[in-house]
């Protein structure tokens, strides 16, 4: 067999070891850290914080829980640490017991209302669309079914 070709072929099958060792690293789960809470057991996703950086002094937001988490009453804990940087405050919570993965979306779209509500007095809206309607496509209809899920799983 000719060297080159022979140098392709290794380098073809070291591509595909490597491809495949990636994606076996992908999925390696350390409970509590670094992956998204989606596929985390119910325990697990129950126990991670969850956390944004709000702009605001951090005592003035450890003197009242704000309104978007107070409806979870006692079954989220929250804590108030200064951010990074003297960046504001990071404002984060996690519940107490497990919950599914609604309640974990909701959680997230309460502590993004938050932050909105600190920083601007107000949550920013995208609906009604100002511009009326437009003809259903395929691309549309993904687009809509993003923007419908955003709250909970993150912004687009």
């Amino acid at each position: 067999m000719p060297l080159p070709k022979f140098l392709s072929q290794v380098a073809g099958l070291a591509t595909q070891a490597g491809s495949g060792a990636l994606s076996q690293l992908q999925h390696v789960r350390i409970p509590g850290i670094g992956q998204a809470s989606v596929t985390d057991d119910p325990d697990t996703a129950a126990r991670r914080w969850r956390a944004v950086t709000v702009l605001t002094d951090p005592d003035e937001l450890r003197t009242a829980t704000p309104a978007p988490l107070v409806r979870f009453g006692d079954r989220v804990e929250v804590r108030v640490t200064p951010a990074p940087g003297e960046r504001g405050a990071e404002l984060a919570a996690r519940f107490r017991e497990p919950v599914g993965e609604d309640e974990v979306g909701e959680l997230r779209a309460a502590l993004r209302e938050a932050k909105q509500r600190i920083e601007t007095g107000e949550v920013l809206r995208n609906e009604p669309q100002p511009h009326g309607h437009r003809k259903q496509t395929p691309q549309g209809g993904v687009l809509d079914g993003m923007v419908e899920r955003a709250p909970k799983e993150g912004v687009l």
